[in-house]
């Protein structure tokens, strides 16, 4: 009984001295003490550091490292123990773990390390105990109180690698669906260009060949020259046409248009187009009833409506019989402007109806002229652009309404 408990008060004085230079090493090693540090070094040191290469297995390197570390960051440190144990091996050999918090100070900035973890082996030599092996480390930073492995961690980074999956899954899928319309568009293009284009360009060169060809014989014949200069007028005005739908159309389907809003003159938008087709509307001696308010103003996109008016009123006249009526009609109800614009030409079937917006509507008009069928197309997706709709009605042989309705 009485040995054991002087063996009890020999570990107790031996844990507290064991303690004491551990903290006296630590002082000198925070304060950057560098020769009273070494003096609480064995010669036979040892150590595992926090870095990826902080291990050494002799005395000169451990030395070496624990230089590194001086000269990265040789301010002093703040500390503060959480805890500190002392484990008596025998009467000159003890094992300490302590838990600390550090404060580093260096050039690049200030560093914290919080709960690092200590197992040092001190041992007796000459009366004074020498740190003979030092082992740091750090807890994972992804790892959470109760866990032996970063499982939080592991559940964050799958939610977030899944929400990156779906993310590009979406991306590709966007890129796929736009390459699947630019095709479209590709083959569209293809399809105009080679049929609706190459048939114009071969009636050009037809007629001029015929008047080549009997030049000297029709030289003089002014009623051939008219008539022939006058299919060629005809030709050049549905080729312009043409082509300016196709250009407008592929635009606005490789290209993100964006509406330009300003404050513009519905008239005077309505009158510039009815004068660039009069041309069309006067060789069918048709009449046109504008019933449009000079004082009628809107902000909207003056390009889109021209484009749009100029389609609608280009296929009123190509449906309309000669002497026959165009209406337009313009006015502002409930916050949206509505432009119609009524004809008493052949008219659509509900199937035409149905396809009006197909893309593939080339019905000729009323004196064979052929358009590319992507107009109507261009003038609907035009509109939408601007929040608006196109609204259709037509009865066959009694004519046919387009309704532009766009908010304001």
């Amino acid at each position: 009984m009485i040995l054991s408990l002087v063996n009890n008060i020999r570990y107790c004085e031996m844990e507290e001295d064991v303690k004491n230079a551990y903290l006296r090493y630590f002082e000198d090693y925070t304060k950057r003490n560098w020769a009273g540090m070494l003096n609480y070094f064995s010669n036979s040191i040892t150590m595992i550091g926090t870095g990826i290469d902080e291990y050494s297995y002799s005395a000169k390197d451990s030395i070496a490292l624990f230089e590194r570390e001086f000269e990265q960051a040789s301010e002093p440190m703040k500390y503060k123990f959480k805890s500190i144990k002392v484990f008596p091996l025998c009467d000159d050999v003890a094992y300490l773990m302590t838990i600390v918090d550090m404060h580093f100070v260096t050039p690049n900035g200030d560093y914290e390390y919080s709960n690092n973890r200590t197992t040092a082996i001190l041992k007796k030599e000459n009366g004074e105990w020498k740190l003979v092996h030092g082992h740091w480390s750090q807890p994972a930073v992804e790892q959470t109180e109760g866990e032996s492995v970063p499982l939080s961690a592991l559940i964050a980074q799958n939610k977030e690698l899944k929400f990156e999956v779906i993310k590009k899954q979406k991306e590709l899928e966007e890129q796929n669906n736009q390459l699947h319309h630019m095709n479209d568009v590709k083959n569209k293009l293809f399809t105009i260009v080679s049929h609706d284009l190459k048939s114009p360009f071969n009636a050009f060169m037809g007629i001029t060949d015929l008047m080549l060809n009997n030049f000297e014989e029709d030289f003089n014949d002014k009623e051939y020259f008219h008539i022939r200069l006058q299919l060629l007028n005809e030709m050049a005005h549905n080729l312009y046409d043409l082509t300016e739908n196709l250009l407008n159309w592929a635009n606005l389907n490789v290209s993100d248009i964006k509406p330009k809003l300003r404050l513009v003159p519905v008239d005077a938008i309505i009158q510039k187009q009815m004068n660039v087709l009069r041309p069309m509307w006067m060789k069918k001696n048709i009449r046109i009833n504008e019933d449009v308010p000079h004082e009628l103003m809107v902000e909207t996109d003056p390009d889109i409506i021209a484009i749009v008016v100029r389609n609608i009123l280009s296929n009123a006249i190509k449906f309309s019989f000669k002497s026959g009526i165009i209406s337009i009609h313009a006015a502002i109800n409930d916050g949206f402007i509505e432009i119609s614009i009524s004809d008493t030409g052949i008219g659509m079937n509900p199937q035409q109806l149905e396809n009006v917006f197909s893309g593939y509507n080339t019905t000729r008009g009323t004196e064979n002229e052929k358009g590319s069928g992507i107009g109507l197309v261009t003038c609907k997706e035009f509109v939408e652009k601007l929040g608006g709709e196109i609204q259709v009605k037509s009865q066959v042989n009694k004519g046919t309404t387009f309704s532009v309705i766009i908010p304001v």
